[in-house]
């Protein structure tokens, strides 16, 4: 057994890298900031008058520096200024748009709905329409980039208030996830997955957010916190790249997957979503796989050998079309361990497309824990090898550039088993600690997961909500 720190990975941007996205940003630039990339964004808004009035208001006082949050124990890397979103610092791009990219919801057709639907399921349903005529509107006659969802605080409150009608997402929240200061309620998911679902026919990436935004309370993030996230995510949205993973060798091409298992809403079959698989750059794919059966004598879903080899080649070739390559090595992330069919399956698929280097990884939240002394957690990067294919990594903990563990909760180790690899299990582990900053939602880059497997759970998570005769992107935009 042996333990080692990783020192915490740095990320590419436009003029050098860093360790930080929020500095890295301020201070570099984007990484596509000399390459094609959006310096202007042209955002539609849906919403009532008031939501949309509050939004505007909030985006044209995001153009200026934000200050950091003030707290009574100065962690000022935790908390950064944010640099405004406007040409001249940071980003280097602004937000258009005029009247006619502003489409504002009657007050009269959201109380009718509210009135007149008494289940939550009832409700989702009739507002998600609501907002689909005008997104349909906005995307055949504006064609914004981005489509900004507005919600008030009043439609939430009913959404909070109203019953459950069978939906039962609340037992599929069985994998922990991180999390954020601002929690999202289940129920408030619902809508938003619904909404993304069937917004995605119009192929327009929607945004959507509260208008509370405008003036954050006591138990969101602060201010400038709030900016960053929701201005990066804009960002890649918009088909812009804030940041990138460091390439170690240009000639060597690494790509990057997950896969998740997700229940269809009514709970009578288990199907497979390949999250995006990606290369260093963020660029890639996402594909929906095939049903699967689960067996008497195993209810952890796996893939027959067949099915894994057709998921991954199709995904294989999407992601060609995508970038014009295929990578010279492979790396597949999975929550549940990697069983002999899969296994070969995946390996085939690889080496019909001459791909000479795979790794296949399981996943999981560990339940080992380590302990230093003292009242702090183990440093985030802390690996400790159980042997040559079993590793328990923490990504979560103490971070000596934040002088603090940023958390509220005792962090939890990840556990990584290698069912097969070619490359050192450092550098497999080195790369994990890595993907955990790929998240373009987030700018604390402390996540407990690599965003293979994040990206996979969000990608379930709202497929749930499109039946299959139903258009579904490519791009991982449209999930975020």
């Amino acid at each position: 057994m042996k333990l080692r720190y990783i020192e915490e990975p740095s990320l590419q941007f436009g003029t050098d890298h860093h360790i930080c996205p929020k500095r890295g940003i301020y201070t570099y630039n984007p990484f596509d900031i000399s390459q094609v990339r959006p310096e202007k964004i042209t955002i539609g808004v849906i919403g009532k008058a008031e939501s949309v009035s509050k939004i505007l208001e909030w985006l044209e006082n995001c153009k200026a520096h934000i200050e950091e949050k003030q707290s009574k124990t100065p962690h000022p890397n935790l908390f950064m200024n944010f640099c405004g979103f406007n040409k001249t610092v940071g980003f280097k791009c602004e937000i258009a748009y005029d009247e006619s990219y502003l489409r504002k919801l009657n007050n009269s057709d959201i109380e009718r709905i509210i009135k007149d639907q008494g289940s939550l399921e009832g409700i989702i349903t009739e507002m998600t329409n609501l907002y689909l005529n005008e997104i349909k509107f906005l995307s055949k006659n504006k064609k914004p980039d981005v489509i900004l969802c507005a919600l008030s605080e009043n439609f939430m409150k009913h959404i909070m208030e109203a019953k459950a009608n069978n939906i039962g997402d609340e037992e599929e929240e069985a994998a922990e996830k991180d999390v954020d200061e601002e929690e999202v309620s289940k129920k408030e998911q619902n809508f938003r997955r619904n909404l993304k679902a069937k917004a995605m026919q119009y192929n327009v990436p929607i945004q959507i957010i509260r208008d509370r935004i405008a003036k954050p309370t006591a138990e969101m993030q602060d201010a400038a916190t709030i900016a960053w996230n929701f201005f990066t995510a804009l960002y890649y949205k918009a088909s812009g790249t804030p940041w990138a993973l460091i390439r170690k060798d240009s000639a060597e091409t690494t790509c990057f997957a997950g896969i998740s298992f997700f229940k269809s809403r009514d709970k009578k079959s288990t199907q497979t979503s390949i999250a995006q698989i990606f290369n260093e750059l963020g660029k890639g794919v996402i594909l929906r796989g095939e049903e699967i059966v689960l067996k008497k004598n195993d209810r952890t879903p796996h893939l027959d050998d067949q099915q894994s080899f057709n998921l991954l080649t199709q995904s294989l070739k999407e992601y060609y079309d995508a970038v014009k390559i295929y990578p010279k090595r492979l790396v597949l992330h999975k929550t549940s361990n990697f069983n002999q069919d899969e296994i070969y399956g995946f390996t085939q698929a690889a080496r019909e497309l001459h791909i000479n280097q795979i790794e296949l990884i399981s996943i999981q939240t560990s339940d080992i824990r380590l302990y230093r002394n003292g009242n702090y957690p183990p440093m985030r990067g802390t690996h400790f090898t159980m042997n040559d294919n079993h590793h328990v990594l923490y990504t979560r903990g103490s971070v000596p550039y934040y002088e603090t563990y940023p958390g509220r909760y005792i962090p939890r180790a990840i556990e990584i088993k290698l069912a097969a690899y070619d490359e050192s299990p450092n550098v497999i582990c080195d790369e994990i600690l890595a993907l955990t900053k790929m998240n373009w939602n987030n700018t604390q880059f402390d996540r407990q997961m690599p965003i293979t497997i994040e990206c996979a759970r969000n990608v379930g998570e709202i497929l749930k909500y499109l039946g299959d005769d139903e258009q579904m992107q490519l791009k991982y935009s449209f999930y975020m």
